[in-house]
C-alpha cells in the first residue's frame, strides 16, 4: 500500500470527527432557530388564528391551533365600532411623532457629532439618562405641562407625548449614523464653495437614508404601539388603537375575538412597514454600529 494512501486514509479518519461535529453545530443552530421563530412567531400565528374563531372555539378546555371553522364576526364587531377613527388617529399620531422626530433627531445628532458647543457632553448624558427612567415617571409632569398649554384631550398633545419617548432614541441613533460619515466629504464640499448647510443637504444627508429609513421605523413602531402616555392624554374622540382596544375589556366582559380582531389589524401597519424598509433595516444595524 502506497504511503500516499494511507496519508488520505489518515486524514480522512482524522476529518470523521470534525465532521461529526459540525453536524451536530449545524442541527443544534437549527433547533436553535426553531425554538426562536416559535416562540416569536407562535403567539402572532395564534392571535391571527384566533381572530377566524367561533365564539365556543376560544374557551376551550383543549383548543386547537387550527379552527374547526372561520368566521369574520369578529372584524365586524371591530368596524362596527370606532375602530376606524382609532386606527386613523394612531396613522396621524404616529407619522407626526415620527416625521418630528426625524427632522429634530437628524439635526440634533448631526450637531452634536460635527461641533464642539457649550453644553454638548451635558445633552449626550440627558440622552443616555433618559430611558434609565420608565416613561411613567414622565407621565404627572407631563401631563400638567399639556394641561397648563391646553392639549390634554388632543392629538397634538399626543405627538408631544409621544416626542418624549421617542426624540431621545432618534437623536441617539442618527448620531451614531452621522458618525459613519467621513468627515473628508463635508469638508471637499465646502472647499467647493458649499457652506456647513449645503454639505449637509447635499452630501451628508444622502448618505443617510439607510438611517433615517431604519430610525423611521423604530419611531413610527413605539409611537404606534404606545399606550401608556396616549391612556392619559387622549379623550373621546382622540383615542388611539391600543387605548380603543383596552376599552373591549371591561369589568362585566372580556371580548377576546374582537380583542384579538383588533391586534391582528394593529400589526398589519407595523408588518407592512418592516417588508417595505427591509432592506434599509438589515443595512441600518450593521452601518450605525460602526462608531459610537
Amino acid at each position: 500500500m502506497s504511503s500516499r494512501t494511507m496519508s488520505g486514509r489518515r486524514h480522512g479518519a482524522a476529518r470523521t470527527p470534525l465532521s461529526g461535529g459540525r453536524v451536530l453545530a449545524v442541527a443544534g443552530r437549527v433547533v436553535a432557530l426553531a425554538l426562536i421563530v416559535f416562540f416569536a412567531v407562535g403567539p402572532v400565528l395564534w392571535m391571527v388564528l384566533s381572530s377566524f374563531r367561533p365564539a365556543d372555539e376560544l374557551f376551550r378546555s383543549d383548543p386547537t391551533l387550527v379552527p374547526s371553522s372561520l368566521t369574520t364576526e369578529w372584524y365586524a364587531e371591530v368596524f362596527d365600532s370606532e375602530a376606524l377613527r382609532w386606527f386613523a388617529n394612531s396613522l396621524v399620531v404616529a407619522v407626526c411623532t415620527t416625521t418630528v422626530s426625524l427632522i429634530v433627531g437628524t439635526a440634533a445628532g448631526y450637531a452634536v457629532t460635527r461641533f464642539t458647543f457649550p453644553g454638548r457632553r451635558i445633552l449626550l448624558a440627558c440622552l443616555g439618562v433618559a430611558y434609565l427612567f420608565p416613561a411613567i415617571l414622565l407621565l404627572v409632569p407631563l401631563y400638567l405641562v399639556l394641561v397648563t398649554l391646553g392639549l390634554v384631550g388632543g392629538l397634538a398633545g399626543i405627538v408631544i407625548a409621544h416626542l418624549t419617548v421617542t426624540l431621545p432614541l432618534t437623536t441617539w441613533l442618527m448620531k451614531s449614523f452621522v458618525e459613519a460619515v467621513p468627515r473628508e466629504l463635508e469638508e471637499a464640499a465646502r472647499v467647493d464653495g458649499l457652506g456647513y448647510l449645503g454639505s449637509f443637504i447635499r452630501v451628508t444627508l444622502p448618505l443617510l437614508r439607510t438611517g433615517l429609513a431604519t430610525t423611521a421605523m423604530f419611531s413610527f413602531i413605539l409611537s404606534w404601539d404606545e399606550f401608556l402616555l396616549a391612556s392619559v392624554v387622549s379623550q373621546g374622540d382622540s383615542m388611539t388603537a391600543p387605548v380603543g382596544m383596552a376599552g373591549l375589556v371591561t369589568s362585566f366582559d372580556i371580548r377576546w375575538g374582537a380583542i384579538m380582531a383588533l391586534s391582528t389589524l394593529v400589526t398589519v401597519p407595523v408588518v407592512v412597514l418592516f417588508l417595505v424598509l427591509q432592506r434599509y433595516f438589515e443595512k441600518g444595524l450593521t452601518a450605525g454600529g460602526v462608531k459610537g
